[in-house]
């Protein structure tokens, strides 16, 4: 698919889902904050202009004057179930920081002040943060970025400076509770390695962003990399999820231009993702958020999709991705012909694209990368034909077992 084509295909789809107001989260939907928000900065990937009429009314209409948080209209007469891992104060903190970069992407603020960032100032913070429960590090990687980016905001652009102070003392947290053996949260109390990619992957963007010091490069780019499955996700069950996806490619595309470590492996891992996801690419030119399971946006009321069903949040992570690996990969840059607009607040939306790293590999020529590949597909042939004659042996002895042996 040339780079051209796909930009079409997935405008396309993101035409498809305006509504009054701005744009639904998914086909058949009404006016969504998400969807207004996900469309928008999808368009800025590729370089289109956002209007500022276009959807912001409707979005800003949308905040607690109370509170200052953005929300969802199915918030009006519903609430998660008791116990639900995603809480009203979660839902509530993931809609508004995703509004929040579309804002600033058009130059509009918030109508009403972010009264909710008490609990993220001063004394606050420090008991918000003994609340943390790092065994689920995950849903905790959402929280903690979450409060990161909400001071950033403050502090860049209400010109708070008290803002600044709690973020300082947010990192010194984060540097306190960080696993001195993996370079990562929640491994440390209990997590798996996946979980904890999943999870840092969020307040490492902050660390990125503030240019912080990165705990053991190393160790984190070889759980990254054990990660991935046969079909190219980052889901050791298969069937990668966008963010399960997300999470890893940022972490593996930021280390790999930041740290000298297994760049050929990181490589040949990147291009064996971008075929996985260009195949999940839907004919309405969407993306599904993965392709055999259904999916509910953090169990939110209206953002039930059926299994391979295109939604914007799907498209818009999914889209990231593939702007992440063009960083390093020439082909996944050729999807892009115009460039690519990361989101300029820290958000799941940014990137540094200025970062100091290596000039990405070409595709022509035989590079170690495709030897690496030859390399580990003879190691997993020899695997399997030692599995294989173990099986066989197996089989034998059982049929000896049972009834004659047969050639």
């Amino acid at each position: 698919m040339t780079g051209r084509l796909f930009e079409e295909n997935v405008l396309a789809y993101v035409e498809s889902l305006r509504v009054a107001g701005g744009y639904a989260y998914m086909a058949g939907g009404g006016f969504s904050v998400y969807g207004t928000a996900y469309a928008s900065l999808i368009r800025h990937y590729f370089g289109e202009t956002i209007d500022v009429e276009d959807g912001a009314k409707a979005v800003l209409d949308r905040q607690d004057p109370e509170t200052g948080y953005f929300f969802e209209s199915c918030f009006d007469d519903w609430s998660p179930p008791v116990g639900a891992m995603h809480d009203r104060e979660h839902l509530l903190l993931h809609t508004t920081c995703a509004v929040l970069p579309f804002l600033q992407e058009i130059g509009v603020k918030p109508r009403h002040p972010l009264k909710f960032a008490e609990q993220f100032r001063g004394s606050a913070l420090g008991k918000w943060l003994k609340e943390r429960d790092m065994t689920n590090p995950w849903l905790e990687g959402n929280n903690l970025l979450f409060a990161g980016q909400v001071l950033l905001y403050l502090h860049e652009i209400e010109g708070d400076e008290g803002a600044r102070e709690d973020l300082e003392f947010l990192f010194s947290w984060l540097d306190d509770e960080v696993d001195p053996a993996t370079g990562l949260w929640g491994t440390n109390h209990g997590a798996g390695p996946d979980h904890a990619i999943y999870g840092g992957y969020h307040q490492l963007l902050l660390y990125y962003y503030k240019e912080r010091k990165l705990h053991k490069p190393k160790a984190v780019i070889d759980i990254c990399l054990s990660l991935q499955t046969l079909d190219g996700g980052y889901a050791q069950a298969g069937d990668a999820g966008a963010c399960e996806d997300v999470d890893t490619v940022d972490v593996l595309v930021n280390y790999s231009k930041r740290f000298d470590l297994r760049r050929p492996e990181v490589v040949w891992s990147l291009r064996r993702c971008l075929t996985h996801i260009l195949e999940l690419q839907n004919k309405d030119g969407g993306f599904p958020y993965n392709r055999n399971r259904p999916f509910t946006h953090n169990g939110m009321k209206g953002t039930e999709a059926d299994p391979g069903q295109s939604t914007v949040f799907a498209t818009w992570f999914r889209v990231h991705t593939l702007a992440l690996m063009a960083e390093l990969l020439p082909e996944a840059a050729e999807l892009f012909p115009q460039g690519h607009g990361f989101s300029s607040a820290c958000s799941m939306g940014w990137h540094d694209p200025g970062t100091a790293g290596f000039e990405p590999l070409p595709v022509s020529r035989l590079t170690e990368t495709s030897m690496i590949s030859r390399q580990c597909m003879r190691k997993a042939s020899l695997l399997l034909d030692q599995k294989w004659r173990r099986a066989k042996g197996r089989l034998r002895r059982l049929i000896g077992m049972t009834g004659p042996a047969s050639t």
